[in-house]
């Protein structure tokens, strides 16, 4: 391992980690996959002229993986664990809006997600996500519809 190697882990690794928790809404499966983008960063070895297109390549083998995650038999045939649920009872306020994201469909929280986090714009957002600019615009406006609904008006 290089030190570009360490600097790249060091720079994107939080990044890609929120991202990979708004997708798949499980820390351990957020963990598994930024292990699997820095891997796939490791073995092929991609050089970037700029440091952007270097983060949006991060960003969208972060997405692909977790689709392929999310997509997995394994994860289609298990059923959530109803005493985690019902222990999850938040009082901060932002512990509110965290879990009101959660309920978002997973391309609607990695919009929101790169959107207000990562405050990228939505023709980078539509490049990482392969969408239309205009598929952006809908999905964060949907996306922000539902959690207004969520989290009673204003």
């Amino acid at each position: 391992m290089n030190k570009d190697f360490h600097q790249v882990v060091d720079t994107y690794a939080v990044s890609l980690y929120r991202l990979a928790c708004s997708y798949c809404g499980s820390h351990a499966d957020a963990e598994d996959v930024v292990q699997e983008v820095f891997l796939k960063y490791l073995q092929t070895a991609p050089e970037f002229p700029t440091e952007q297109q270097l983060r949006a390549w991060l960003m969208r083998v972060t997405v692909n993986k977790c689709k392929d995650l999310l997509r997995s038999p394994w994860r289609q045939n298990r059923e959530p664990l109803s005493d985690a649920e019902a222990a999850t009872t938040p009082d901060d306020p932002n512990d509110v809006v965290q879990a009101a994201l959660l309920r978002l469909s997973p391309g609607n929280q990695a919009v929101i997600y790169l959107y207000y986090y990562e405050e990228m714009s939505t023709k980078e957002i539509g490049e990482i996500l392969k969408l239309s600019e205009t598929a952006v615009r809908s999905r964060l406006f949907q996306a922000r519809r539902h959690l207004k609904k969520l989290l009673g008006g204003d």
